[in-house]
């Protein structure tokens, strides 16, 4: 084998070697895209995640408003009960107190009645 031929299988060696490595180097960049398009991805779901996560707090928060917000209208309604329930047991007082006004004002007519009934026979016709 000559210096040429020795030089043209070094030659050929050397330029697959370099094919493989372009190769290779064309895999990873393959590779790299792939992982870039990934990582973008990661990255707008996690984007989403975060938003997800700050919409969950915000809903959270008005949860909590309106739940305090029906306690005050229940502690509004239990106040309102209590001042309602006290109005009846007065206008029950009030009636009863009525009824034996009535009954007072009955036996008073029955009384006046009388008295007039007397008077009427004890006046010459």
């Amino acid at each position: 084998m000559t210096n040429s031929d020795q030089f043209d299988t070094r030659f050929n060696r050397l330029l697959t070697a370099i094919e493989r490595i372009d190769q290779q180097i064309e895999r990873i960049s393959q590779q790299i895209e792939q992982l870039r398009q990934r990582t973008d991805s990661n990255a707008r779901a996690i984007e989403a995640l975060t938003d997800t996560v700050h919409e969950f707090k915000r809903d959270r928060a008005r949860l909590y408003s309106v739940m305090a917000d029906l306690a005050n209208s229940q502690s509004n309604l239990a106040q309102s009960q209590s001042r309602m329930y006290g109005l009846m047991e007065n206008l029950d007082e009030r009636q009863e107190q009525l009824s034996q006004r009535q009954e007072q004002l009955s036996n008073r007519q029955g009384e006046i009645v009388e008295i007039l009934k007397l008077l009427t026979k004890s006046q010459p016709a």
